[in-house]
């Protein structure tokens, strides 16, 4: 409430009770000390007296003398009943509020800045004609001035909170066309293709972003065999249909940028971690010195794990509850790669080789449409490495990794 808003002051009531004789003349004394001080104390409002040691500029509207907690009012006596609410603009009149509640006096303006000694000071009493020349936010620097009877609060945030966290996480699935190559002094020595599955949860949780994939399938192996005894070695093309696995995991990590200017898109600066494993099947192959023979070709399986920074736009809906676009690209490096391949032969044993292919390039795009919590994009990425140095007579081919694909998600 503004201060010249106070309740009417409380009445005091003097009760009295029958006493033994003699403490009749004891009583009597203290009663006449007491009416004393109140007389005192009315005559000493009346003419605005201020408290005594008080350090507020205003005259007070209660006697110095109160050691009760509140005190004794005034003497209803100086009071008028509330008048009818009238004045000019900017007066303290509240023209349709309960009369209860108008503040009235026929003195100065009462404004006690501090409570009088030995009690609490009660709410301030300012009457119609003081507060006319009051400023409407006197006490209250946090409200700002208004027309009678209104009180105009000064908000101290904006509309958009600024420590606003927006959180919401996303579950979809991806369809995707996948297809390997590998690439030996300018010629193709690998290809595969197929469909890789991939199940994704998307967190966000104000400027940061995680995302979190499991994805997997089986495609088709275009390559060939090695043969060889000393130095005498050849390669064998062949193709088997279900000839090689993919299992993975996949963790990024994204921060989002708004800058104030821009209103549709957003700026992501981000870094992902890829872990798969690519298992290469056995498959029976014609011999290539005796007819009608077939021989073994022992797969093994390959481990990677590639990390990448990346930089990007992405679009942002005003309102993500009407039907809109979405867009997003970015592009990176795959600064870092760790290999492990586990070749068996039955015939050889077995043996592994540690490799670190080298730094490549990746990219990512997606376009699609989203309405409420349903979203529905199309999807599709690039991966690739260098060609590793030469390790215990093992080395990794250039390598490069593209997908196609259509994602569906729900957002919550």
């Amino acid at each position: 409430q503004p201060p010249w808003r106070s309740a009417s002051p409380t009445r005091s009531w003097i009760r009295t009770r029958y006493a033994p004789r003699g403490a009749f003349l004891t009583r009597s004394v203290r009663s006449t000390f007491f009416a004393s001080l109140m007389v005192l104390g009315t005559a000493s409002a009346l003419r605005g007296d201020s408290y005594s040691g008080a350090s507020t500029p205003y005259p007070s509207a209660y006697p110095s003398t109160v050691s009760t907690p509140y005190g004794p009012a005034p003497s209803p006596a100086p009071y008028a009943a509330p008048s009818a609410p009238s004045g000019p603009p900017g007066s303290a009149a509240f023209p349709g509020e309960d009369a209860t509640l108008q503040p009235f006096t026929n003195g100065p303006a009462q404004l006690p800045a501090q409570p009088p000694p030995g009690g609490r000071s009660m709410a301030n009493v300012v009457g119609p004609s003081a507060a006319a020349g009051l400023p409407s936010n006197l006490g209250r620097p946090d409200l700002t001035a208004g027309p009678p009877g209104r009180v105009a609060a000064t908000p101290l945030l904006s509309s958009r909170l600024t420590d606003e966290r927006p959180i919401e996480s996303t579950w979809y699935y991806r369809l995707e066309t996948f297809h390997w190559n590998e690439r030996l002094n300018g010629q193709d020595f690998v290809n595969e293709n197929g469909p890789l599955s991939v199940i994704g949860y998307l967190r966000r949780s104000g400027p940061e972003r995680f995302r979190f994939e499991l994805f997997g399938g089986t495609v088709a192996y275009d390559g060939g065999a090695q043969w060889g005894e000393g130095s005498d070695y050849y390669y064998q093309p062949y193709h088997m249909s279900n000839g090689t696995n993919y299992l993975g995991l996949r963790g990024e990590y994204d921060l989002l940028i708004e800058p104030t200017a821009w209103t549709n898109v957003r700026l992501v600066l981000g870094a992902g971690t890829r872990f798969w494993l690519r298992d290469l099947h056995d498959a029976m192959i014609p011999d290539p010195y005796t007819p009608g023979v077939q021989d073994l070709v022992a797969g093994y399986q390959e481990t990677w794990w590639t990390f990448y920074p990346y930089i990007g736009l992405e679009s942002k809906a005003a309102d993500p509850n009407t039907f809109h676009l979405l867009g997003s690209a970015r592009v990176g490096m795959t600064a870092f790669t760790f290999q492990y391949a586990d070749i068996v032969d039955p015939t050889y044993g077995t043996g592994g080789s540690v490799l670190y292919p080298r730094l490549g390039v990746t990219a990512q795009a997606q376009f699609g449409v989203a309405y409420r919590h349903f979203s529905l994009t199309a999807y599709t990425e690039l991966m690739t490495w260098g060609e590793s140095a030469m390790i215990r007579d093992s080395l990794q081919p250039a390598s490069l990794m593209f997908t196609v694909g259509g994602m569906v998600g729900y957002t919550f």
